[in-house]
This record gives C-alpha cells, sequence and structure tokens, in this order.
C-alpha cells in the first residue's frame, strides 16, 4: 500500500518537473556612452526595465519598441525566442535601471549570463 502511495505522489509531481523558471532581479549602472546589450534569448522571456535616472535611455532592436525609456518611466515587454535588445545611454552622465526578467532560460547580458 505504501509503495502505491508513492508512485501517486511522483506521478502527481512528475508535470512540475519541466516548469522550472528563471526569475532575476538586478540594479544596473549604465556608464556614460556605453550599453548594456540582451543578446539572443534562447526562450521567450518577459523583461521590466525601471529607469532610475532622469535620462533617457535609448533602445536598439530589431523589435517594433519604443525608441527610448524616458527619464524614471517603466518599460515592459515579452522578448520573443532569439530576439535581442540593447539599451544605450548616449547621455554624458551615467544612468541606473533595475531590470526584472523572467523566463524558462536566462538571458545573456554583455556576454555573461544572470541569474
Amino acid at each position: 500500500m505504501k509503495n502505491i502511495i508513492l508512485l501517486l505522489g511522483l506521478a502527481f509531481m512528475q508535470p512540475n518537473v519541466g516548469d522550472h523558471r528563471v526569475d532575476v532581479w538586478k540594479t544596473m549602472t549604465i556608464a556614460p556612452n556605453e550599453s548594456i546589450t540582451i543578446n539572443k534569448v534562447k526562450a521567450p522571456a518577459t523583461i521590466e526595465i525601471e529607469n532610475l535616472s532622469e535620462e533617457n535611455i535609448a533602445l536598439v532592436s530589431e523589435l517594433k519598441i519604443p525608441s527610448e525609456i524616458l527619464g524614471k518611466s517603466e518599460f515592459k515587454y515579452r522578448l520573443p525566442k532569439k530576439s535581442t535588445l540593447k539599451l544605450e545611454n548616449r547621455k554624458a552622465v551615467p544612468v541606473s535601471i533595475y531590470l526584472h526578467y523572467y523566463s524558462s532560460q536566462p538571458i545573456i547580458v554583455n556576454n555573461k549570463e544572470l541569474r
């Protein structure tokens, strides 16, 4: 009887194995005339970016998105698989952002995996 209960318990737990999510919050600073590049994502990812600075941040992508994030505002977008996004600071002062993303796969930012 104990074996049957154990098998049933394992059977009900099985569907959750593939539901692993990567959920990252990170505050980052972009130096003057520098950028942050989100490399091609391996799986769709929801990106939330809060511009903590007064300055605008340029967005560069092949996607149909706004061209910039205004100072003290937020940007939220679902990046499709294999898409990229570049955040450029074209100003003479550093800007800070609060990046939140979640996906089934980690993303690569400036050639480093964020976790």
